[in-house]
């Protein structure tokens, strides 16, 4: 791949920074939450470029359209570094579950697939189908394989979901290891590690052994597999040390107690997501590079999730209060 000097990027830098005083801030979807109708709500992003124009019935396509025109712009401006490619592979396996999972059982699920991922949706099918993956990097291709050979052997539609799960991740660190930034090393560990987090708490509260957590926990993060594992065995203490002792354990601590109680885990979600927009806060300080074009990418999704969060949320009748208390952080 070839090697990019930060200057390469003062135009893509620039733009993206002009295109973030568009997004839809904290400030903003708490004027969501706060309005007295849906379409009251929906207004706010209407009037913003994420639905611009947008009817409310059609906010879903509006929202999946908008982060599509952001992969794509930053392909135009910035193109053959491979990172809009990394962000897109979560959909990719995305599109890899839906498939396998779509031979074994009935009903038309072409309204699930995303069209976010590097793939079309039809060559998903298409590969799934001839037992064969193309245009893919290897840990997502060899755990699509595998996926769809553990359902055909078992059953076990959960099992998909890991393997999956698991290669999107190992894809994602391959692809940053070859990019070769540092800032985006580190945003990929982060999301590795909070992933694994997430494993050993949900794990441990449904009660599976330490052979099933094994089988989820992904490689390529800062914190050792190995600590997490044997943290696992000894029980909730233990697990919530190993979180304390790692870069995220001051974002996460306010759940702790939560945790150990068994309450809801719903705080403990949020404070998950919230510590990986702490990552990205220190590219603020950086006036351009890359860096500043993985938090765009970053803070789109952001972006993209909590509007769905806030409009599931209000179409559903859910409380105000509810709803703040389910918003994570946004980086812009």
């Amino acid at each position: 791949m070839k090697a990019y000097r930060d200057t390469d990027y003062l135009h893509a830098t620039a733009r993206v920074r002009a295109l973030e005083n568009g997004m839809v801030t904290r400030r903003d979807f708490q004027k969501m939450i706060d309005a007295k109708t849906v379409e009251e709500a929906y207004k706010v992003l209407s009037d913003a470029p994420i639905c611009h124009g947008a009817p409310m019935q059609d906010y879903e396509q509006a929202l999946e359209q908008n982060l599509l025109d952001a992969y794509q712009l930053l392909d135009r401006i910035a193109p053959g570094n491979g990172l809009t490619e990394l962000f897109r592979y979560q959909y990719d396996g995305h599109n890899f579950k839906t498939a396998i999972k779509a031979r074994r059982a009935a009903g038309d699920v072409t309204g699930v697939y995303s069209n976010l991922g590097n793939l079309p949706a039809k060559a998903v099918a298409a590969q799934v189908e001839s037992g064969r993956t193309e245009g893919l990097p290897a840990p997502l291709a060899e755990a699509a394989l595998e996926a769809a050979d553990t359902l055909a052997k078992t059953g076990d539609p959960q099992a998909v979901d890991i393997l999956l799960d698991r290669g999107i991740l190992a894809a994602m660190a391959q692809k940053a290891g070859e990019i070769g930034n540092p800032f985006l090393n580190k945003y990929v560990e982060a999301q590795v590690d909070i992933a694994n987090i997430r494993a050993a708490v949900r794990l441990k509260r449904m009660g599976k052994n330490a052979f099933f957590l094994a089988k989820v926990l992904a490689p390529g993060g800062r914190i050792p597999l190995s600590a997490v594992t044997e943290a696992y065995t000894k029980g909730y203490d233990a697990i919530l040390a190993v979180i304390s002792s790692s870069p995220y354990g001051k974002y996460l601590e306010p759940a702790f107690d939560s945790i150990r109680a068994k309450e809801s885990l719903s705080l403990f979600e949020k404070l998950c997501d919230n510590a990986l927009v702490a990552v990205l806060d220190e590219v603020r300080r950086i006036p351009f590079g890359i860096e500043p074009l993985i938090a765009y990418l970053a803070a789109k999704e952001g972006e993209t999730k909590a509007a769905r969060i806030v409009m599931a949320s209000k179409l559903a009748g859910v409380p105000p209060q509810q709803i703040t208390e389910r918003l994570r952080d946004t980086y812009a």
